[in-house]
Protein backbone atom coordinates (compact mmCIF):
# COMPACT_ATOMS: atom_id res chain seq x y z
CA UNK A 1 0.00 0.00 0.00
CA UNK A 2 1.68 3.29 -0.97
CA UNK A 3 2.05 5.63 2.13
CA UNK A 4 0.14 8.60 0.34
CA UNK A 5 -3.18 6.82 0.02
CA UNK A 6 -3.02 5.73 3.60
CA UNK A 7 -1.75 9.05 5.34
CA UNK A 8 -3.29 12.03 4.78
CA UNK A 9 -0.67 15.10 4.09
CA UNK A 10 -1.37 15.97 7.64
CA UNK A 11 -0.98 12.95 8.89
CA UNK A 12 2.46 12.59 7.16
CA UNK A 13 3.63 15.73 8.11
CA UNK A 14 2.73 14.89 11.72
CA UNK A 15 4.32 11.53 11.71
CA UNK A 16 7.60 12.39 9.37
CA UNK A 17 8.71 15.06 11.88
CA UNK A 18 11.20 13.13 13.98
CA UNK A 19 8.54 9.93 14.80
CA UNK A 20 9.18 6.89 15.00
CA UNK A 21 7.80 3.84 12.69
CA UNK A 22 5.70 2.97 16.27
CA UNK A 23 4.19 6.54 15.80
CA UNK A 24 3.22 5.39 12.27
CA UNK A 25 1.95 1.63 13.10
CA UNK A 26 -0.23 3.20 15.93
CA UNK A 27 -1.84 5.74 13.74
CA UNK A 28 -2.29 2.61 11.26
CA UNK A 29 -4.41 0.51 13.84
CA UNK A 30 -6.62 3.61 14.88
CA UNK A 31 -7.42 3.64 10.84
CA UNK A 32 -8.23 -0.01 10.81
CA UNK A 33 -10.37 0.16 14.35
CA UNK A 34 -12.17 2.76 12.76
CA UNK A 35 -13.07 0.86 9.45
CA UNK A 36 -13.96 -2.09 11.18
CA UNK A 37 -15.99 -0.22 13.37
CA UNK A 38 -18.08 0.98 10.41
CA UNK A 39 -17.58 -2.13 8.84
CA UNK A 40 -15.71 -1.28 6.00
CA UNK A 41 -13.09 -3.33 4.41
CA UNK A 42 -9.16 -1.29 5.03
CA UNK A 43 -8.33 -0.85 1.63
CA UNK A 44 -5.41 1.74 0.82
CA UNK A 45 -7.88 4.59 -0.10
CA UNK A 46 -10.03 3.61 2.30
CA UNK A 47 -7.63 3.97 4.78
CA UNK A 48 -6.27 7.44 3.70
CA UNK A 49 -10.22 8.20 4.15
CA UNK A 50 -10.08 8.78 7.90
CA UNK A 51 -7.28 11.03 9.25
CA UNK A 52 -6.43 10.34 12.92
CA UNK A 53 -4.16 13.54 14.45
CA UNK A 54 -4.13 14.55 17.85
CA UNK A 55 -6.66 17.26 19.09
CA UNK A 56 -5.18 20.84 20.73
CA UNK A 57 -7.33 21.30 24.22
CA UNK A 58 -8.13 24.31 25.20
CA UNK A 59 -5.34 24.68 27.42
CA UNK A 60 -3.47 25.33 23.98
CA UNK A 61 -2.47 28.41 22.82
CA UNK A 62 -2.08 29.03 18.58
CA UNK A 63 0.84 30.57 18.48
CA UNK A 64 3.07 28.09 20.27
CA UNK A 65 4.13 23.97 20.10
CA UNK A 66 1.88 22.32 22.62
CA UNK A 67 4.26 19.78 25.20
CA UNK A 68 1.02 18.30 26.65
CA UNK A 69 -0.32 15.39 24.99
CA UNK A 70 -3.64 15.21 23.08
CA UNK A 71 -6.48 12.75 22.55
CA UNK A 72 -6.41 11.08 18.89
CA UNK A 73 -9.52 12.81 16.83
CA UNK A 74 -10.45 11.18 13.96
CA UNK A 75 -12.09 12.83 10.94
CA UNK A 76 -13.47 11.08 7.91
CA UNK A 77 -13.39 12.52 3.94
CA UNK A 78 -13.94 11.02 1.02
CA UNK A 79 -16.65 8.66 0.63
CA UNK A 80 -16.84 7.83 3.93
CA UNK A 81 -17.68 11.00 5.19
CA UNK A 82 -20.91 10.41 4.21
CA UNK A 83 -21.58 7.92 7.20
CA UNK A 84 -21.29 11.31 9.46
CA UNK A 85 -24.69 12.55 11.02
CA UNK A 86 -25.33 14.51 14.28
CA UNK A 87 -24.87 13.41 17.41
CA UNK A 88 -22.24 11.50 18.14
CA UNK A 89 -18.65 10.81 17.06
CA UNK A 90 -15.72 7.99 16.78
CA UNK A 91 -13.48 8.51 19.32
CA UNK A 92 -9.96 6.53 19.20
CA UNK A 93 -7.64 5.16 21.91
CA UNK A 94 -4.05 3.63 20.58
CA UNK A 95 -1.04 2.63 22.03
CA UNK A 96 2.61 1.30 20.66
CA UNK A 97 5.50 -0.31 21.89
CA UNK A 98 8.49 -0.76 19.98
CA UNK A 99 7.19 -3.95 18.49
CA UNK A 100 3.61 -3.90 18.71
CA UNK A 101 0.55 -0.94 17.95
CA UNK A 102 -3.56 -1.67 19.18
CA UNK A 103 -5.96 0.68 18.71
CA UNK A 104 -9.85 0.66 19.58
CA UNK A 105 -12.45 2.77 18.24
CA UNK A 106 -15.78 3.25 19.42
CA UNK A 107 -19.01 5.47 18.85
CA UNK A 108 -19.76 7.81 21.98
CA UNK A 109 -21.85 10.72 22.22
CA UNK A 110 -21.24 14.55 21.79
CA UNK A 111 -19.45 16.31 25.09
CA UNK A 112 -21.66 19.24 25.84
CA UNK A 113 -19.85 22.33 24.74
CA UNK A 114 -17.49 19.93 22.34
CA UNK A 115 -15.94 21.90 19.08
CA UNK A 116 -16.49 19.32 16.58
CA UNK A 117 -13.52 20.81 14.19
CA UNK A 118 -11.67 16.94 13.82
CA UNK A 119 -14.56 14.98 15.24
CA UNK A 120 -16.30 12.70 12.76
CA UNK A 121 -19.91 12.49 13.94
CA UNK A 122 -21.89 9.16 13.42
CA UNK A 123 -25.56 7.89 13.62
CA UNK A 124 -26.32 5.20 15.97
CA UNK A 125 -27.08 2.84 13.16
CA UNK A 126 -23.97 3.75 10.43
CA UNK A 127 -23.14 0.44 9.91
CA UNK A 128 -26.40 0.68 8.05
CA UNK A 129 -27.05 0.63 4.25
CA UNK A 130 -24.16 3.32 3.57
CA UNK A 131 -21.15 1.08 5.55
CA UNK A 132 -22.49 -1.85 3.81
CA UNK A 133 -22.54 -0.21 0.18
CA UNK A 134 -18.92 0.17 0.75
CA UNK A 135 -18.54 -2.76 1.83
CA UNK A 136 -19.51 -4.44 -1.49
CA UNK A 137 -18.20 -1.91 -3.68
CA UNK A 138 -15.03 -2.69 -5.94
CA UNK A 139 -11.87 -0.85 -4.57
CA UNK A 140 -11.01 2.32 -6.09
Amino acid sequence: MPLEEVFTPAERVRSADGRTLQHWAGRLAAKRAVLRLLGVPPTAGRLGQVEVLPEPTPACRGDAACLDGHPPAVRLTGRLAGLDGPGGRIRVSLSHTARYALAVALRAARLPGEAGRSAARLPADATGSAARSLHNEEDR
